[in-house]
């Protein structure tokens, strides 16, 4: 079988194509050209043009696969195919995938019937504790599911309804993702949480997540944001892509050291592409979360780890997914002097390296007012250790109390180190009024532009 149907949002887009020489191509179908807005599957593959050839559509389809290689493998073995290759592997676990894209054997249609398995908490747990074992076991031999999803860590995609938890069947939206944590970093599923907790504490658009016990294992539950429910209970997928597909690059490209973009590039992408109704609020997102990376010492925020949504003809940018701080699982040092971005700030990698200056420089190639970031930067070094502890209570009983307090010790440091010098010209150490951390977050009396600006509430964007 060298075709597959390729649908979006439920209409078939197109063929997927595999030569002879084992390249493989995309056409659109006519029909869905002419009716399809802007931009179909892909910024990197317009609507505009009808066939598109390997060096655009293979990277395309194969981030939408995970970036495990083992992973991969184990899914070829699985389903008799020789190669782990995109176009082998879709054709068995492309009927849910990120966004509102399905990749079927030809002639097979998505369907709209509900197939749900009900999963309770024992069955739930198992595959927990087998993912805690197996970072590759992303799918078990007994899995009734066919979903795939990108990204490096275990996880598993279940749906969730009214009625509890459920396996989706055939066709139908998985609508949670369950992730255990990286190997090697302990409690790293907790630090997520806390991280994503925290952020949207500040005011930051992030993916809503939670943490919650199947019987003695616990899991970072993630909603997935590409999926609507509906009144009736079904669940519509929504469009989306990362930018490494936006931007039709190969998944070993995510980081910008590799050769990937730049969030000048991001932002430029944002400017050229997003809606002009969502144009401001993407690029102020976009650069609001480069500046609470470099805050809260978040190193992997990376090309795939920002996407698009294409919502009725409209280009935003998605909400924040997969922020873990890095004063969470590192020691002091390490973050003070070991941890580098995963885009430069201002020119530079290193948090070491980065001084207020390179915020400001940043704020040009992110297309936003110096003072405004730098404001933002401040805030977050403020009202950050407050949230980091609100999010903490979320966890009581799930969490071990050293490893709270280091969090908690963690984070104080390293916005301790930023207001007592990095923004020191920005801040004045001196008592500052007690935040509510829900409300708005207080910033500092500071030097701005050789002007004092008196210490003021500042109030969170709206989103």
């Amino acid at each position: 079988m060298n075709e597959l149907d390729v649908y979006l949002s439920g209409r078939r887009a197109g063929v997927l194509s595999r030569g002879r020489d084992g390249r493989v191509r995309f056409t659109y179908d006519q029909d869905f050209r002419s009716r399809q807005r802007s931009p179909g599957l892909s910024l990197s593959l317009p609507t505009a043009q009808a066939d598109h050839g390997p060096d655009a559509v293979e990277p395309w389809f194969d981030n939408l696969l995970p970036d495990n290689d083992e992973v991969r493998q184990r899914w070829a073995a699985r389903f008799g195919e020789r190669r782990p290759s995109a176009f082998n592997l879709l054709r068995h676990v492309g009927a849910d995938c990120a966004g509102a894209v399905q990749v079927l054997p030809r002639d097979h249609t998505p369907g709209t019937e509900s197939s749900r398995a009900r999963v309770d908490s024992a069955d739930i747990a198992g595959k927990l504790r087998e993912l805690r074992k197996d970072d590759a076991a992303w799918a078990s031999s007994g899995a009734r599911g066919r979903w795939s999803l990108g990204g490096q860590q275990g996880k598993i995609a279940l749906g969730r309804d009214q009625h509890g938890w459920y396996e989706p069947g055939g066709r139908e939206p998985s609508t949670h993702i369950l992730k255990v944590g990286v190997v090697g970093l302990d409690d790293s599923d907790l630090a997520e949480y806390v991280t994503m907790k925290a952020a949207r504490t500040l005011g930051l658009d992030v993916a809503q997540a939670a943490v919650m016990s199947f019987e003695d294992q616990h899991a970072l539950v993630v909603t997935r944001y590409d999926r609507f429910h509906r009144e009736d209970g079904s669940v519509v997928r929504l469009h989306q892509e990362d930018m490494c597909q936006s931007l039709g690059l190969w998944r070993a490209s995510k980081y910008q050291s590799d050769g990937g973009p730049s969030a000048a590039d991001i932002a430029t992408l944002l400017q050229t592409s997003a809606d002009p109704r969502d144009r401001p609020a993407s690029l102020a997102s976009f650069a609001q979360a480069n500046v609470f990376s470099w805050v809260a010492a978040c190193p992997d925020a990376h090309a795939k780890n920002y996407s698009l949504l294409h919502l009725a003809g409209r280009t935003r940018l998605a909400p924040l997914y997969d922020l873990i701080s890095g004063a969470f699982v590192m020691s002091v040092d390490e973050v003070k002097y070991e941890v580098s971005l995963a885009m430069k700030m201002g020119g530079k990698y290193k948090l070491r390296d980065i001084a207020a200056r390179h915020v400001e420089k940043a704020a040009g190639e992110l297309r936003v007012d110096p003072e405004w970031l730098l404001d933002e930067a401040v805030g977050y070094s403020a009202g950050l250790p407050d949230a980091v502890e609100d999010a903490l209570t979320d966890l009581d009983g799930l969490i071990d109390k050293d490893v709270a307090r280091s969090f908690v010790d963690g984070i104080a440091d390293r916005t301790g180190h930023l207001r007592g010098y990095v923004l020191s010209d920005y801040t004045r150490a001196r008592p500052q009024p007690e935040p509510e951390v829900a409300g708005p977050v207080w910033v500092d009396e500071h030097m701005r532009g050789g002007r004092k600006v008196a210490g003021h509430w500042r109030g969170r964007r709206s989103q």
